[in-house]
């Protein structure tokens, strides 16, 4: 299978190391591929909804694009789940994952009740959104913010992990919770570095979203369950995107690609 790990931002910086984690998180006979917009396009973070508006038409574009170079599956790796349903629809036979959905699925099969760490108030009031929107508001114990940037998460990693676990352990102590889901991808490495003292499962963006779409990929293509094309998931043709002239491959970064 070919899963492509789409960084929805004008930047290069984060592609290497989230082809190492995924090159760690992958099945063995999964190829993982992750690319990025070039500066000028799109910001380089989505924090702000000025900034996340850019993402939106490159992100439909590559769902277009990588759906058409014949990848099974596409993450849109932003927990704001940027352009999802979108992305979706123009898809075609690829499968689209975003990590909000996709954490909130895990967490809600392993705990009654789990807190989100987003990274600071802005991006909370985002994520509640989604999270109302997925019908999940009586699952979420709290959400909690580490009050970090999200340029700042990756410059920092001993603070970034030493606020997610103060937090963490704020959520389960106080708030009940019972599962902790961290708001951003880029919160991956403290993830990692925690580990398991927390004593709840510690569900990241990364590798939850991406066994996700691993898992749908192969639904997919063992059992045929593809994405519903009726009432609301009806697509436009592809005579009718080629006629919109706008469906042209977006501004990418070269592929990182990771087959083994």
């Amino acid at each position: 299978m070919r899963i492509l790990w789409l960084n929805p931002i004008g930047t290069a910086e984060h592609d290497a190391a989230m082809a190492a984690a995924l090159a760690a998180a992958k099945r063995p006979d999964t190829t993982a591929g992750v690319t990025s917009f070039t500066p000028g396009r799109v910001p380089a973070h989505l924090e702000y909804d000025g900034f996340e508006a850019f993402a939106v038409p490159e992100i439909v574009r590559a769902a277009r694009h990588f759906s058409q170079e014949g990848w099974d599956a596409m993450v849109v790796g932003c927990f704001y789940d940027t352009a999802l349903e979108a992305a979706r629809e123009v898809s075609g036979d690829m499968i689209v994952v975003g990590p909000c959905q996709a954490g909130l699925e895990v967490a809600g099969a392993l705990a009654a009740k789990a807190s989100i760490l987003a990274t600071r108030a802005k991006a909370a009031g985002h994520i509640a959104r989604r999270v109302r929107g997925y019908g999940a508001g009586d699952r979420i114990a709290s959400i909690r913010t580490l009050d970090i940037l999200t340029s700042e998460l990756t410059r920092d990693p001993g603070l970034t992990a030493r606020r997610v676990e103060e937090e963490a352990r704020a959520a389960i102590e106080r708030d009940g919770a019972e599962a902790i889901l961290l708001g951003c991808t880029l919160e991956y490495e403290a993830a990692a570095a925690i580990g398991r003292r927390l004593g709840v499962p510690l569900i990241d963006a990364v590798r939850a979203p991406f066994a996700q779409a691993e898992a749908l990929a192969r639904l997919a293509r063992d059992f045929g369950w593809g994405a519903g094309r009726v009432r609301a998931g009806v697509a436009p043709s592809a005579a009718e995107m080629a006629e919109t002239g706008c469906f042209v491959p977006p501004p990418l970064n070269p592929l990182l690609e990771v087959v083994r």
